[in-house]
């Protein structure tokens, strides 16, 4: 193997971090930080370049600071020559024009002197959408919105996909992707290498500024006139919010306005985003809680407390009114929930409001969540799509006629009336015991129908119950489609109880139902949270896969009372 020779004359090679600047800010150097500025109290040098850097450059330079590391200090007295050990931290930050926007390509912890604000924010996520496919990504960082906001981070060995890993970026909000560039009928980048994306483009190249100046007017190019790869959709359309932002204040007052309006106390704040029209409100328990454990929930205020009367926005309407006081966007924040069992044990923290809330509003662009206490933006081109996709799945509600269930009335009770009451043979399975050739124990479903149905139920409560539910019956096809001696038992458990449906059983998987009880007129699966569908649809997709394909069924909750 022969290596190409590199011409002697040739500049080096060097990593460029580059942060695409917002093109309203007053001035290129309001993209720092203000004690970065040159009145700052730790004002940046501004360096003047030399001819062969483009016109209207500048670069901006910290004095190196000498600081003594933790580590140093601590071993210092068992160690003495470790007094003389010393950091040294640099900063270097250029403000390059390109295509009449600017780029801040940063070295160093230049990237700390940045003002976030003036950042736009997933752009190099953006130009990799376009660039980079599931086969020529080498790893990724993303976290689950679900359970725990489960991290993870996956490097992909050469020629795989991510499809091979059972991988997929759908209802993941990506911080980072990592990959080679595919050739594409746009721009060439065949000058750059090890590429990586965040809210930076970051890449290798000559340390040529006018081919670097290029390059990012290509990139710039490639994300404003073309279209996001198939499977990179999701992470294109998505961007996490900044916390503390104008515009996470903006909706802050949003909610408020939507949630508070009707109560005693509430001071309206000055709501620029009252144009935008409102999706969705809804109490949500947190993720990490196990609804089953819960007895009751208490909200707080300061030093006051009162019971919730009841798990909608409406019960934490009135226990805000019996807690009194004032009543602004501040709030969402200042009023805690708590939720404890039937021994009166905690189980779950001490949150604010704004974390057992979901909601939704947008504009003809863009529809802003609120999910886990954090404020999310989605393209709404992209929900549109979404919504086109989920209406081509068949909605069993109709055939099965599935009686209203009670909320009182615990899962395993309504599956059983659930069986009793739907036409046709069925049989429950909730809490048969069937496992896979590796001793895990993997619920079939809840109730087998003649049809040939597996149909899986949970009531909605939080995006993660429902992401359980359409786990739950991939799971289940994927063994009865791979596992034979998992196969071999979900026969014979349900010839056992209904022999008459032996021949059906034999043709599964065919249809995985999902049952999901909901509350008042909602509309399943249209009015369900954005990113439970965004799950839906990618379940629904996977199931594909095992030769069955998914239906939906509405149940109706109702009030013991009603």
């Amino acid at each position: 193997m022969t290596t190409e020779a590199v011409p002697a004359d040739l500049p080096p090679k060097l990593r460029f971090n580059c942060y695409l600047l917002r093109p309203d800010l007053e001035t290129p150097e309001h993209a720092l930080r203000a004690p970065y500025r040159p009145k700052g109290r730790t004002p940046m040098n501004a360096v003047a370049p030399s001819s062969a850097a483009p016109d209207g450059t500048i670069g901006y330079f910290s004095e190196p600071k000498q600081k003594v590391p933790p580590w140093a200090k601590a071993l210092a007295p068992l160690f003495p020559d470790l007094k003389r050990v010393q950091n040294l931290s640099n900063r270097f930050v250029i403000i390059l024009p390109v295509a009449g926007r600017h780029f801040a390509v940063c070295f160093g912890y230049g990237s700390s002197t940045l003002e976030w604000s003036a950042v736009e924010a997933n752009f190099g996520l953006r130009f990799a959408a376009r660039r980079m496919s599931p086969k020529t990504l080498r790893e990724f960082r993303s976290r689950r919105v679900g359970a725990s906001n489960r991290t993870q981070a996956i490097q992909i060995p050469m020629g795989g996909d991510i499809k091979d890993l059972d991988v997929t970026l759908e209802g993941e909000f990506v911080r980072r992707l990592a990959g080679t560039l595919e050739e594409g009928d746009g721009a060439q980048f065949d000058d750059v290498d090890a590429v990586a994306a965040t809210d930076a483009i970051s890449f290798r190249a000559r340390t040529d500024l006018s081919k670097v100046q290029e390059t990012l007017a290509a990139m710039l190019a490639e994300v404003e006139q073309k279209t996001a790869a198939e499977g990179l959709k999701f992470v294109d359309s998505l961007e996490p919010l900044r916390a503390k932002s104008e515009r996470t204040a903006e909706l802050d007052r949003r909610l408020a306005e939507s949630l508070f309006a009707s109560l005693r106390g509430y001071a309206a704040g000055d709501d620029v985003l009252s144009d935008l029209q409102e999706h969705l409100l809804e109490f949500s328990y947190p993720d990490a809680l196990t609804t089953d454990e819960i007895d009751k929930i208490f909200v707080y205020r300061g030093e006051r407390s009162v019971e919730l009367p009841a798990t909608t926005v409406e019960g934490v309407r009135q226990a805000i009114s019996e807690l009194k006081g004032r009543l602004t966007a501040r709030s969402l924040d200042g009023i805690k929930l708590m939720a404890f069992d039937a021994d009166g044990e905690p189980r779950s923290p001490y949150l604010p409001l704004r974390h057992w809330l979901i909601y939704e509003a947008g504009d003809a662009d863009k529809r802003y969540i609120l999910t886990l206490g954090r404020w999310f933006s989605l393209l709404e081109s992209y929900t549109r799509k979404l919504d086109e996709d989920l209406r081509r799945i068949e909605d069993l509600t109709g055939s099965l006629k599935p009686p209203s269930w009670i909320a009182s009335q615990g899962e395993g009770d309504y599956n059983g009336l659930l069986s009793t009451s739907t036409p046709g043979r069925s049989v429950v399975l909730d809490t048969v015991d069937i496992r896979s050739e590796d001793g895990d124990e993997i619920e079939a479903c809840d109730v087998f129908h003649e049809s040939g149905y597996l149909l899986h139920v949970k009531r909605f409560e939080r995006s993660q119950t429902l992401s359980h539910l359409f786990s739950q019956g991939l799971v289940s096809a994927l063994s009865l489609r791979r596992d034979d001696k998992y196969r071999e038992q979900f026969l014979r458990e349900v010839e056992n109880r209904d022999p008459s449906l032996k021949a059906a059983a034999e043709a599964a998987p065919q249809v995985v139902v999902y049952g999901i009880g909901v509350r008042k007129n909602k509309a399943v699966p249209l009015e369900l949270p954005s990113f439970s569908k965004v799950n839906l649809r990618d379940f629904a997709n996977r199931l594909k896969v095992t030769g069955a394909q998914a239906a939906l069924c509405r149940i109706q909750m109702t009030d013991p009372a009603s």
